[in-house]
């Protein structure tokens, strides 16, 4: 089982993961953490094999740390035999057993009582195996001068290692002995001595020793070389008194007939205590110094008489003896202790160390030694407390051995809490670790007791919950274990802790298990047919209360009438509840086959089950479908059937249905016989919008619809005003602006826009209103509500609207009034002042913000203050002041400087805050000097010092050191000067005297000091008055540390730092006269601890400093986070804060080849954003920080660059277009990248070697822009470049203006330079082009004649009336007046690349840029539809379908009077739907809309295969064509062609009529002054639905 810790709302969260459940989320109420107290252990997962090593290591942050511990499995982990913890921040193990697999945890305290931990899991596998020999070699005997190779091979985990010794000496030193040791392929440790030429004294007995962390093996055998004895020299030798000590005479020789030893000359063994074996070893037991040591000598003698003999040298040393160490028993907290080490026997020098708990004394115990002589040690404890208890060790070493005593020393302490217990829950089937944690001395006993039915609390392991059984388990260190939670678990529990120190602690929990969410079954499958419904059934268990969710695809189910969900509560076969919910699907489809997934939750968790669903097929929607004919009051439509869905279809439906209008009347349906292909819609409305669609039908049921097909007539002018405009402040700067559109019987068609007019109050009532263009998505259907930002805070408007369609805008509503909300004021406070009352108060007063930086009404105003001295201490005080201009600071330090800041409030908050104003209060009578000592100087003297007080509450006029004997009642007195700390009192009687001191301001005296003792003395020891303390200085500064001694004989002295005696060579450190340390240009590792160390025969005095070194801050590490196309968010953080609070930060940043700019940010912060920067452009950042003693080094340069890249010019059907005299360039096609464009450039030239002629360097972004003066029939060459913050894009262009009185043939017109032109039309030719024209006039003259017939026999009816009987070439108008008439020829469109979708509208759509303006007339061919006014705006997502018939259109000229009318609109089925995008990808909208530039009608669109080729493809005439109608307007002799007027506005916000916006997108209002927004938003419920795209209102060229 493995676990983890998490926290949520206030609870930590332990996560537990076993075989039985995959995972469970517990809360355990844990105590309170310190704010900064943080433990990691590291590393968390540890498989090791036994026999190796363990480290574990504790992560401690935070400060005050008390103490630190180690458990196992909850059970604590102490420094004892394998286990060694040093320091106590790491844990090691070794050699390692598979007993110590387990959970570890490191536990941190602080002295205030909070608590941290972290755990790792240790897992140890059985592997280490001790050394095992595979090999060894034999017993030889031979002659000298052969080679001889011993070898030993081993084997075991860890690989063990090999040593060689002779006669249990190391092998002699020869170039003739060789050792080698390596590892095989296999893991065995192969190790072998070579010896070559073999000599007499190479034998003896040779051993090889196997070792590893797990065991060793060993082996030996002889080498017996014949020839003579040989005894090698065995040097000098130390033995251990008491001992026993052997040694192998190393004799060498073959063979040998014995081996003696001997010593003084005498033959050994003299005593019992001496043996000598027949191998030649001498055993020397219990070795005595004095009688053992001395000179031995071996002799090895063969029977021919022959013998050699060597000597050894034998020391015996005494190892220390020590009595035993003992410390007194019932040793309370706050008692003296002291314990004595005697070394009762042992040879000198002995040296003497002492540890507590197989540790060095740590310093901060106050515990203290002393070596009173050569024998013995004294340890010191002047206070005892709970941290002294433990095992010391007095350790006493010498050359010949090391010996300890040990005693434990016990301090009753009673216990406390360091994790007190809390009620928890569990999951059913969970697991839980109930914490109860206390601490004392000896350690508290922890007992967990559970209350039973009849009110009496038992232990876990009774009362029917067993340990075992019921799956408790309580730790060692108190936690109580819920190994698998059940229902029988619930109840109230006690943890008591005890130690037999009164009093006990106790703590009464609850414990609650929680029943998670689960099903029976996971998994369902469905079947169903199309148009059945289908119910899919969830029936989940868990603890009330119980959610059921239904999700699909990983996303809730999307509101549809065909999903239906019904809930209740069930009862299975065995009654233990639950709840179902059922899934009704109706009317099921293909699309609901997949996968439905039942989600059940509660309080304590979530599960899922998956309910596959199976749909059944029906046929798939027509295609192709269209309307093949259109009539006022009928369509025809066509379609191709569906692919085959295993079934016949029986019948078509054709549904019709109108979207909402005064004359839209009900929907329908019609049935057609399975083997119509076309249907005839009649009984319809005119001026009317359908949406037609076609669905199969089999005996499954009825297929989706095919798409929808749109037709509608004309529009009319709205009539009416928006009704129920209402306005509302949103905020300090907006407003919102909600309506109801007009009546949709008022709208007259489908509604574009509004205008939205507004005017701020108060001023000139009679003013005009701003009046802004107000769009939506598609027109203004979706339109009810607009915000209008930018305005100012607190101030009313009055807001109007007038709605507006194709034909103009309506009537302006009534005003609506409304103010925009208070904001924060934008100033601070003036005039602020402060006054000190008392020595704890000021007076704070100040003068409201100006009238203009109010932004609202004044509600508040708010006082903050901190002590100037802390400036990181910003919260030291707050108040609220709601009536005046005044506030009191009660309960402040006296004699302190305080910062002090005003900031007022509105309703809408806290505005600027005044500069920080500083104020000083009255002084106060001092505190009691911090510390007093008194030190014997003769005699009859002695001196008294004194450190200054903690606060002195004002300025120190004097000191007072007050004395009186033990029992006299005359107090002496002596008044000494506020800069001196130390007064020599003299003329004292030898008795006990009672000395303290006062300090005293000009207000009054202060409290006494402490009273200390002194009696004078005849001997006078060593003494320090120097009081040492707590300093702190700057880096670079100089400080001196006093040591002020006294004592006869004059005492030694001497300085430590950090415990080491300071290196009072380095000049930097010099020690004075009298004992000053004067320490210069201090440095970082110059702080630290201090001690000054008096010394004389009568004793030793210390004084103490604590020096702490303030530096700059290290630099910071500066990261860039954030980017937009105007600013730049930097993050930063400091490693080192040099010890003191930052008190701010200075950024740099600049763009490349700028000037710098610099930005100071408080210290808090560590973020800043850098705003108003230029788009798309690169920029460096550099941070240096600052704290009390100075700044920092500047961090690393960041780079980053704001967002927005160079514009992306247009393709250049969408852009650009001709007539016989000038270019139009559709300016707002261009994408800006992100960064607004600023200006263009064009240029053009008539061929490759021509010069650039520039029309203008600084072209204003417009809709627009129009190159005048061109040759007709002429080809020309265009260069535009757009720029923006971010660079500029030049962009070119081939055209060609066409002859007077010609067709414009796209395929001479070029396109971007690159593409590949299409080959010459046979039009070109003459010899087909002058019999054209002539025929083409003669057909002109002739339809004229026909038209004006029939204009003398019908009478007028009203413009562009359709014959109700549709015949082909019948028109309806009135006779025209100078009338002339030509066609003009329309190519396939140029289909941009890298787009191949569909439009879902096969009519044709043409702009009024694409036909000719000296045109009267415009004709179709059957299936066609009136030109649109202009190019549309390109769509992202389709392309235009390709049409089967060819049209014939005219251009239309349209009177002067007209101008500033817009052009009419085209209904849905003759309207502009989706062009194709330009080849960047890029969607453009406003008024520039693409354009396929001036060609030939007559050449018909492309088949679809062709809309996949990049290139123009020249097509033949169509044929057969056929009038369908013909329309008339008047022709005039100044023909133009009209556009929009638009008023220069903000190119990077301003949408203009053909751009729609999207929802909440923002339009930008021109006024004097302030320029407020406008954002739509977007609402899907008006009556007015019927789709429409934006008229293009061209304009004089």
């Amino acid at each position: 089982m493995v676990g983890g810790w998490g926290r949520t709302d206030g609870h930590w969260t332990l996560h537990l993961h076993s075989q039985q459940h995959s995972g469970t989320s517990q809360n355990v109420p844990t105590p309170p953490r310190h704010p900064t107290l943080s433990v990691q252990v590291r590393p968390r997962e540890v498989e090791v094999e036994a026999g190796s090593q363990l480290e574990l290591r504790c992560h401690i942050t935070g400060s005050l740390v008390e103490g630190v511990k180690w458990y196992r499995d909850g059970g604590e982990v102490r420094a004892e035999g394998r286990i060694t913890i040093r320091p106590r921040e790491v844990l090691r193990v070794a050699p390692l057993a598979t007993t110590d697999t387990g959970l570890y945890q490191c536990a941190a305290s602080t002295q205030d009582g909070h608590y941290a931990h972290d755990h790792a899991r240790v897992v140890v596998a059985q592997g280490a195996a001790p050394p095992e020999l595979l090999y060894r070699f034999i017993e030889q005997t031979l002659q000298p001068g052969p080679a001889v190779s011993l070898k030993c091979i081993a084997t075991g985990t860890p690989t063990p290692h090999i040593t060689w010794t002779l006669d249990g000496f190391p092998l002699p030193h020869s170039h003739r002995l060789v050792k080698g040791q390596y590892v095989s392929a296999q893991g065995d440790v192969i190790s072998h001595v070579n010896i070559s030429a073999v000599q007499v004294a190479d034998g003896g007995t040779y051993t090889c020793t196997a070792e590893n962390h797990a065991g060793t093996a060993r082996h030996k055998a002889r080498l017996n070389v014949y020839g003579p004895p040989q005894v090698r020299p065995m040097g000098q030798v130390a033995a251990v008194a008491g001992k026993t000590f052997s040694v192998t005479c190393p004799a060498a020789g073959h063979p040998i007939h014995v081996i003696t030893w001997s010593k003084g000359g005498s033959q050994l063994p003299r005593s019992h205590r001496q043996r000598v074996l027949t191998n030649g070893t001498l055993v020397v037991e219990q070795v005595t110094q004095g009688v053992d040591d001395g000179t031995y000598a071996c002799t090895a003698s063969s029977r021919g008489g022959r013998s050699d003999s060597q000597t050894l040298q034998l020391r015996v040393l005494v190892p220390p003896r020590m009595a035993p160490l003992h410390f007194p028993g019932g040793t309370r907290a706050g008692m003296q202790i002291r314990a004595t080490c005697l070394v009762q026997e042992g040879d000198q020098p002995v040296k003497y160390t002492w540890t507590k708990d197989g540790r060095p004394l740590d310093a901060r115990l106050g515990v203290r030694t002393s070596q009173l002589d050569a024998f013995t040690s004294i340890l010191v404890i002047e206070q005892a407390a709970a941290t002294h208890s433990g095992n010391y060790t007095c350790t006493a070493s010498n050359a010949a051995a090391t010996t300890a005593t040990t005693a434990r020393l016990t301090v009753r302490v009673p216990p406390t809490w360091v994790v007190e217990p809390s009620s928890a829950s569990v999951a059913l089937g969970g697991s839980l670790a109930l914490s109860c944690l206390a601490r004392g001395f000896p350690d508290p006993i922890t007992t967990w007791r559970r209350q039973t039915a009849s009110g009496e609390f038992v232990d876990v392991g009774d009362g029917g919950v067993g340990v075992e059984g019921g799956g408790l388990a309580q730790w060692q260190n108190g936690t109580l274990w819920v190994g698998r939670a059940a229902r029988g678990h619930e109840g109230r529990y006690l943890c008591e802790a005890n130690n037999g120190v009164p009093p006990g602690l106790s703590q009464l929990v609850n414990l609650t298990v929680n029943e998670p969410p689960w099903f029976r079954s996971v998994k369902q499958r469905q079947e169903v047919r199309v148009g059945a419904s289908a119910t899919l059934t969830c029936h989940a268990y868990g603890d009330a209360p119980l959610t059921l969710t239904w999700t699909r695809d990983a996303a809730p189910l999307q509101p549809q009438p065909r999903y239906r969900v019904s809930r209740g509560t069930g009862e299975d076969e065995v009654g233990s509840g639950g709840r179902v919910t059922q899934l009704v699907v109706a009317e099921a489809r293909l699309a609901d086959t997949g996968t439905f997934v039942c989600t059940a939750t509660n309080p304590h968790g979530s599960r899922t089950a998956h309910h596959h669903l199976l749909v059944q097929d029906v046929p798939g929607p027509p295609s192709g479908v269209r309307v093949e004919e259109e009539g006022p009051r009928h369509l025809t439509l066509t379609w191709t059937p569906p692919e085959d869905s295993n079934a016949p279809i029986t019948a078509y439906i054709v549904t019709l249905e109108p979207q909402p209008g005064p004359n839209s009347g009900a929907g329908r349906e019609e049935r057609v016989g399975s083997g119509e292909r076309r249907a005839r819609l009649g009984k319809l409305h005119p001026a009317t919008h359908y949406r037609v669609t076609v669905a199969a039908e089999n005996r499954v049921g009825r297929g989706r619809s095919s798409p929808t097909v749109s037709a509608s007539t004309q529009e009319e002018p709205p009539s009416a005003t928006p009704r129920d405009v209402t306005v509302v402040g949103v905020s300090p700067r907006a407003l919102q602006v909600n309506w109801e559109p007009p009546p949709h019987n008022s709208t007259n068609g489908v509604l574009l826009g509004y205008h939205l007019g507004y005017k701020i109050l108060g001023g000139d009532d009679d003013a005009a209103y701003n009046f802004s263009k107000v769009v939506g998505v598609e027109g203004a259907v979706s339109l009810a509500s607009a915000r209008v930002s930018g305005l100012r805070p607190h101030s009313r408007y009055s807001i109007v609207l007038r709605a507006f369609n194709s034909k103009g805008a309506g009537p302006s509503s009534p005003p609506a009034l409304a103010t925009t909300l208070q904001d924060k004021p934008s100033a601070a406070p003036g005039q602020v002042r402060c006054s000190s009352q008392t020595s704890s108060s000021l007076v704070v007063s100040w003068a409201p913000p100006p009238q203009t930086h109010r932004n609202g009404v004044i509600t508040s105003y708010r006082v903050a203050y901190w002590r100037t001295d802390a400036p990181e201490d910003k919260m030291g005080g707050t108040g609220v002041v709601t009536e005046g201009q005044q506030a009191s600071l009660k309960g402040l330090q006296p004699w302190t400087n305080y910062s002090v800041i005003v900031a007022a409030s509105t309703g809408a908050g806290q505005g600027v805050t005044s500069s920080p104003l500083t104020c000083t209060t009255q002084q106060d009578v001092p505190e009691a000097p911090a510390k007093v000592k008194v030190v014997v100087s003769g005699p009859r003297a002695a001196v008294v010092s004194w450190v200054p007080p903690g606060r002195p509450n004002g300025r120190i006029t004097r000191y007072t050191v007050h004395w009186r004997t033990g029992g006299g009642t005359t107090t002496h007195t002596r008044h000494v000067d506020p800069q001196m700390a130390h007064l020599a009192l003299h003329d004292l009687s030898h008795t006990t005297h009672q000395v303290w001191v006062t300090a005293a301001t000009s207000v009054g005296e202060g409290p006494a000091s402490d009273t200390v003792l002194v009696k004078p003395s005849h001997i006078v020891a060593s003494g320090v008055w120097s009081l040492g303390r707590n300093m702190t200085a700057a880096w670079g500064e100089d400080v001196s540390l006093a040591c002020g001694t006294v004592g006869v004989p004059e005492p030694d002295l001497s300085w430590t730092h950090r415990g080491a005696p300071l290196q009072t060579s380095r000049p930097r450190a010099v020690v004075q006269q009298d004992g000053t340390l004067s320490l210069s240009d201090l440095q970082r590792n110059d702080g630290g601890q201090y001690t000054c160390t008096a010394t004389n025969r009568h004793g030793k005095d210390t004084a103490l400093y604590i020096l702490n070194v303030l530096v700059p801050p290290s630099p910071p590490s500066l990261h860039v986070t954030e980017t937009t196309a105007s600013s730049i968010r930097v993050q930063w953080s400091v490693r080192d804060t040099g010890g003191a609070a930052l008190l701010g930060a200075t950024l740099h940043y600049r763009p490349v080849g700028g000037q710098w700019v610099k930005s100071v940010v408080d210290g808090d912060d560590r973020t800043f954003t850098a705003q108003n920067l230029r788009c798309g452009s690169l920029h460096h950042f550099y941070l240096t920080v600052r704290n009390y003693v100075g700044r920092s080094e500047p961090s690393r340069t960041e780079v980053a660059r704001t967002k927005g890249r160079p514009p992306q010019a247009p393709p250049q059907f969408q852009f650009v277009t001709t007539n016989s005299s000038q270019a139009t360039l559709y300016l707002s096609q261009w994408t800006d990248g992100g960064c607004s464009i600023t200006h263009f450039s064009v240029e053009y030239r008539r061929g490759p070697t021509d010069s650039w002629t520039t029309v203008s360097s600084e072209v204003l972004p417009a809709r627009t822009y129009t190159i005048s003066g061109l040759e007709a029939g002429t080809h020309y060459q265009l260069q535009v470049t757009a720029h923006n913050s971010a660079g500029a894009t030049p962009a070119h262009y081939t055209i060609t203006t066409p002859l007077y009185g010609h067709p414009v043939d796209l395929s001479a017109n070029g396109g971007m330079w690159g593409e590949t032109a299409s080959p010459p039309s046979a039009w070109q030719d003459p010899r087909v082009l002058v019999p054209a024209a002539v025929s083409g006039l003669a057909l002109l003259l002739t339809l004229t004649t026909v038209c004006v017939c029939l204009r003398k026999r019908v009478p007028s009816r009203p413009p562009q009336k359709m014959s109700q009987d549709g015949k082909d070439g019948e028109c309806e108008k009135g006779v025209v007046q100078e009338e002339l008439y030509t066609t003009v020829r329309r190519p396939a469109p140029t289909p941009p690349r890298h787009h191949h979708h569909p439009s879902a509208d096969s009519t044709g759509d043409y702009s009024s840029e694409e036909l000719y303006h000296y045109a009267a007339a415009s004709y179709q061919l059957e299936g066609g539809s009136p030109p649109p006014p202009a190019p549309p705006s390109p769509p992202n997502h389709v392309l235009p379908q390709s049409r089967p018939q060819k049209a014939f259109t005219a251009l239309i000229y349209q009177a002067p009077s007209l101008h500033d009318v817009d052009s009419p609109n085209t209904s849905e089925g003759e309207g502009r739907n989706s062009r194709p995008l330009p080849p960047n990808g890029a969607a453009t909208g406003g008024d520039s809309q693409g354009s396929e530039g001036y060609g030939s009608l007559m050449d018909p669109a492309p088949p679809p295969s062709a809309l996949h080729h990049h290139h123009h493809h020249h097509h033949r005439p169509p044929r057969n064509p056929r009038l369908a109608r013909c329309h008339y307007v008047p022709f005039s002799s100044q023909p133009r062609i009209l556009h929009q007027h638009h008023s220069p506005t903000n190119n990077t916000t301003t949408r203009r009529k053909h751009q729609p916006l999207q929802p909440n997108n923002t339009i930008t209002i021109p006024t004097p002054g302030d320029t407020p927004t406008i954002t739509t938003q977007q609402h899907h419920n008006n009556t007015n639905t019927r789709r429409h795209t934006n008229p293009y209102n061209p304009t004089t060229p």
